[in-house]
């Protein structure tokens, strides 16, 4: 059926171009008037869909950069600000919504997260003052984070045996809609303009009125019964737990550092080196397209092996040489090196959530949080000072001295299986 439509859209491009508007009503009202249920499949399909397109906005930022930073003349810190204040508003503020999706339900945050971060963050490039940017790109960064947990939890809940892979599946929407991200803000601007960015919002928009019909029926009724407090549930954790739930932060910290600096700091070295904007886009979306398909490899294997964190620690070492010799070569080897390092350090992801939900079977909202929220805003936070020492000694010399972070978590994860084995 959607290779049909897709073939009628574009048979018939002109008379859709004409008619979109027409054409989208009559979808939302055939959607409205669905069935009163959904499936366990289509729930997966919904909240990969939902996991895709909001995490599609989370990346505009990235392929704005080097038009930002010329228009607005910054300086390496001042981009690492742009950059920092995305991925602490999207990822820090994610455990305060894993603890109310917990609470209250997911419906609310599926339906609004969309609507937040499509109208907000579709303003960016009409906006004209870096200040203004900082502010609407933190608003639209929470409508980003609302989506995170429930997603995230609904894995958990309608995955079945297969927990890790569903995990891989809806991690996987989120890459795919990141690594297009950049590519489709920098398309809308290359072909109409800056004045019409804000169009770019129709897509999160109809999305969040497709989930006012289905949201309410994606029940996780074991999430839903939250009577502890926030912090009576931290104070309740063994001490073994404790510390488990400890190196999983750092290690998905280290991870998170690496590749938020490259996103920060690569659009520059390579537009630096001739590539344009577009192309650029291009990369980045080979880079987490790829890093998809490790997460789907790795989320298959957790599923299979009971050594996670072997497979964690041999991504995250793989990584580290190929990130390292990006510099030491060619552009176009340079490229294929960002690439390849891309497989092994985003697939990682599902895997250190599907860890940490074990820790917290009964919290898996609250807890996929910790990781895709926690630690990747920490991560954030820290790049600030990344970028001020990057203004000193030179952005390649600190990208190098970032990647010793992953080594010393790969290190500290040999101790995951004894503390597992000798405590819990």
């Amino acid at each position: 059926m959607l290779k049909i439509i897709i073939y009628h859209l574009l048979k018939n491009s002109r008379i859709f171009l004409k008619n979109w508007p027409k054409l989208i009503f009559f979808y939302i009202i055939t959607i409205m008037a669905g069935p009163n249920k959904i499936s366990n499949r289509t729930a997966i399909f919904l909240n990969f869909a939902t996991h895709m397109i909001t995490d599609t906005y989370a990346s505009f930022i990235v392929g704005l950069i080097p038009i930002i930073t010329e228009k607005l003349e910054l300086s390496l810190f001042l981009v690492s600000v742009l950059t920092a204040v995305s991925f602490i508003s999207c990822n820090l503020t994610q455990p305060a919504f894993g603890y109310f999706s917990d609470k209250y339900g997911i419906k609310y945050f599926l339906i609004i997260g969309p609507l937040v971060a499509s109208i907000f963050i579709s303003m960016v490039g009409i906006l004209p003052s870096y200040w203004l940017i900082l502010i609407f790109l933190f608003l639209g960064n929470l409508g980003v984070a609302a989506i995170h947990p429930p997603t995230a939890a609904s894995a958990s809940h309608f995955g079945g045996s297969r927990k890790g892979l569903t995990n891989s599946i809806i991690s996987l929407g989120g890459i795919l809609g990141f690594s297009v991200g950049s590519l489709f803000i920098v398309f809308i601007i290359n072909k109409i303009g800056f004045n019409f960015v804000p169009l770019a919002a129709v897509p999160g928009v109809i999305l969040s009125m497709v989930l006012i019909r289905f949201a309410p029926f994606m029940h996780i009724k074991k999430a839903r019964k939250a009577p502890v407090g926030f912090l009576k549930r931290f104070k309740s954790i063994k001490k073994s737990r404790f510390a488990m739930l400890l190196l999983l932060l750092f290690t998905a910290y280290s991870r998170e550092i690496a590749v938020q600096s490259m996103f920060t700091f690569m659009p520059l070295y390579f537009t630096g080196k001739g590539v344009e904007l577009i192309n650029f886009g291009y990369i980045i979306l080979a880079f987490l397209v790829i890093g998809g398909i490790g997460g789907l490899f790795a989320g298959y294997y957790s599923d299979k092996i009971r050594n996670r964190t072997a497979v964690i620690q041999a991504a995250l070492i793989i990584s580290v040489p190929l990130f390292y010799m990006m510099f030491k070569v060619s552009l176009n080897i340079s490229i294929v090196l960002f690439i390849a390092a891309g497989f092994f350090a985003v697939s990682t992801l599902p895997l250190c959530i599907r860890m940490v939900q074990d820790i917290f079977p009964g919290n898996v909202s609250l807890a996929s949080s910790l990781i895709i929220g926690a630690s990747t805003g920490t991560a954030a936070a820290t790049l600030m000072l990344i970028g001020k020492i990057a203004d000193n000694i030179g952005m390649i010399r600190t990208i190098n001295y970032v990647l010793i972070l992953p080594i010393v978590a790969v290190l500290l994860l040999f101790l995951f299986p004894y503390i597992k084995k000798r405590y819990s």
